[in-house]
């Protein structure tokens, strides 16, 4: 049942990026759907075989974040908000728990990579049909995303995408050539979905991983890098009258001057009555799951980062660093391309936790458990992830031109 149980994993992770466009009533989304059948699969094969991955420091770290999240119900303000919230943290921990049972090669981990790449496809593909259909999520410059999902996390989701995309793309891992194609591909899909969204700090961690794009075109002899870039640049030449006339693509023109003049969108009033609310109460938070009742715009934080000082204090702020620090020095520990990756990749997300609540969010604990897993994974076997391409062959890590 463990492969099943693997595939059904791989589903999940596939769906992750659009779950909002399909939601199941009395379940949630797509996502929820999919992970509650693995989850449930899971706990039948452990119980069959009465054998689960012993777990390592990552897991037991977070274990602990997530217990001290339920523990938080009892200080707060409203315990049945709190209460709520705790279903979602330990649906978080139940997410970690399996794919670190479950994904405990490099070939796991790449295939997940893979399969959320193919999911932000999809979710680029649910914002174009709302655009078609003139169904903005916001009206006020025209912002579009795939279902009810908000174009902020929208944009996040495919910024993430592009470093892992590039990653693909330019690694030799035996993939076939349509796959190198569709990664490579993934670039111009990626700046259509942020100009739909036109979420600013999303073309901020887009950067960021198109320059992790662009050190891996070094690796290739310049014929390679080449067609690469000529590739590339006409997709995006080709895309440019779709977007140019988009409200949405027109704000993210504004980046500069909301980043230097404005306030982030209302985010810095936020942020600073959020931390009023960390200095009364420092230590132990004021209960997961209650930001907005520490603010008078009523909204969540926006800041992973201040979420969870203000929500469960210096404790929880502790426990959480520890978790980042770990996943850190996991990608540290790894060889030149693979540390590169990882490091974007943990870049791109905190640019997002910065302006987003990611903290719970599927995404977050998809990726920092992948992170840790391809590295103890590549440790036991003595060897990077992926393997540095011979120079010989090293025109063969993108499509060849027919």
């Amino acid at each position: 049942m463990a492969p099943l149980t693997r595939l059904l994993c791989l589903v999940f992770v596939f769906t992750t990026p659009w779950e909002g466009v399909i939601r199941i009533p009395g379940i949630g989304t797509i996502a929820t759907a999919v992970g509650i059948a693995a989850a449930a699969l899971w706990a039948t094969t452990v119980s069959v075989s009465g054998r689960v991955r012993r777990p390592g420091p990552f897991v037991v770290a977070v274990a602990a974040f997530v217990a001290w999240n339920g523990a938080s119900v009892l200080w707060s303000a409203d315990p049945g908000r709190s209460l709520a919230h705790v279903y979602t943290w330990a649906q978080s921990f139940v997410l970690v728990l399996i794919l670190w049972d479950l994904f405990r090669s490099r070939a796991d981990v790449l295939a997940a990579l893979q399969a959320y790449v193919l999911g932000a496809y999809v979710a680029v593909g649910g914002a174009l049909v709302n655009l078609r259909s003139g169904d903005p999520f916001y009206t006020h410059y025209q912002r579009f995303s795939p279902g009810d999902v908000n174009p902020d996390g929208f944009g996040f989701v495919v910024a993430l995408g592009i470093p892992v995309a590039c990653y693909l793309a330019g690694a030799r891992v035996g993939r076939g050539r349509a796959l190198r194609w569709i990664n490579l591909g993934y670039v111009p899909a990626a700046f259509l979905g942020i100009a739909l969204s036109g979420t600013r700090t999303a073309a901020v961690g887009a950067v960021v991983g198109l320059a992790f794009g662009l050190a891996a075109l070094t690796r290739l002899r310049l014929s390679a890098r080449v067609v690469a870039l000529v590739v590339l640049a006409t997709a995006v030449y080709l895309l440019l009258p779709v977007v140019q006339p988009l409200r949405s693509f027109e704000r993210l023109g504004t980046t500069g001057s909301e980043l230097t003049r404005g306030d982030l969108n209302g985010r810095l009033e936020q942020w600073r009555q959020g931390l009023v609310a960390f200095a009364e109460h420092p230590v132990a938070g004021v209960g997961t799951n209650m930001y907005r009742s520490v603010n008078t715009l009523g909204k969540v934080g926006h800041n992973s980062f201040l979420s969870v000082l203000v929500e469960v204090g210096l404790v929880g702020g502790i426990l959480f660093g520890g978790i980042l620090a770990i996943a850190v020095a996991h990608a540290l520990a790894r060889e030149r391309w693979d540390r590169g990756f990882w490091l974007t990749v943990l870049g791109v997300w905190a640019i997002g936790a910065s302006t987003l609540t990611w903290e719970y969010r599927k995404t977050t604990w998809v990726f920092l458990t992948l992170l840790v897993v391809d590295a103890v994974a590549a440790a036991r076997q003595g060897s990077a992830a992926l393997e540095e391409v011979p120079e010989e062959d090293e025109e063969e890590a993108l499509p060849a031109i027919a």
